[in-house]
């Protein structure tokens, strides 16, 4: 926050996995901060956490797993899907693991005016929170032949098993250290871009989405402006990367100003 965006951030601990406990905590102190980050709640707490919070606050709060993440797949699949020539929004997307960041994936690709977004995952609550959101559940394979794009964040290891790849699919396999897929072996099996999270990090996001938020003096972070800092990172990325570098503060200034700018007037403090 300060190196790249000239924030003040206070890191506040709190030895607890109750939601309750940590939404009424927030709460407590929230009058000495200008906007709140969730950081490493793990679904499907988060969900509720962020809910709970957003409803009570007035100032900004964002789960940077959810939102930060989203943010820069976004503008990472804008860059990808801009290299082979498709269309985003007309293309069929699949979201592999819907924990908070692939369903914070599935929701902003869906505002962003994505049609059709299947996800699978092995929890039942995960899935509902799909439909509801507008997404369709499948099971793995089946997403596989569908999808034109494929974005994976489950944690496992090769679970995207090479034969599975359809030619001309976009592959974002993002778990780190080791992807779901490895970049090299999606492209030999006919995938038109493949990439791994080395480079997809959300650093690159909540820095100048919170100072956007602030300098605007907005109550709550929006998907617009969410989309406005994927557009922003995109607009600015490299024809020979996937996304900038996040170490170019000039990145996360632009950021600040596209997400400001995205601010509705109802959305400002008075």
């Amino acid at each position: 926050f300060h190196e790249l965006a000239r924030i003040s951030g206070v890191p506040i601990l709190m030895e607890s996995h109750d939601p309750k406990t940590i939404i009424d905590t927030v709460v407590a102190i929230a009058p000495s901060f200008g906007a709140i980050q969730l950081e490493d709640i793990a679904a499907p707490e988060c969900f509720e956490i962020e809910e709970g919070l957003v409803d009570k606050l007035s100032i900004p709060v964002m789960h940077d797993d959810q939102h930060g993440t989203a943010v820069v797949v976004l503008a990472a699949l804008l860059s990808a899907t801009r290299v082979v020539g498709i269309d985003l929004k007309e293309s069929v997307v699949g979201q592999i693991g819907l924990g908070a960041a692939g369903l914070g994936i599935a929701k902003l690709l869906l505002a962003f005016g994505v049609n059709n977004v299947l996800g699978t995952d092995l929890n039942p609550d995960a899935i509902e929170r799909l439909k509801g959101m507008g997404g369709k559940h499948c099971d793995i394979q089946e997403l596989m032949s569908k999808s034109d794009v494929v974005v994976a964040t489950t944690g496992v290891r090769g679970l995207i098993k090479p034969e599975w790849v359809r030619p001309g699919q976009v592959i974002l396999a993002l778990t780190n250290p080791e992807p779901e897929i490895e970049p090299e072996v999606a492209l030999a099996q006919g995938a038109a871009f493949a990439a791994d999270g080395k480079s997809v990090n959300n650093v690159l996001a909540f820095p100048g989405i919170f100072r956007g938020a602030l300098d605007s003096g907005a109550k709550q972070i929006t998907e617009k402006m969410l989309i406005a800092a994927a557009q922003s990172l995109n607009a600015r990325t490299p024809k020979d990367s996937l996304v900038p570098d996040p170490l170019d503060r000039s990145i996360h200034m632009a950021v600040a100003e596209a997400v400001a700018r995205a601010v509705e007037p109802s959305n400002q403090r008075k």
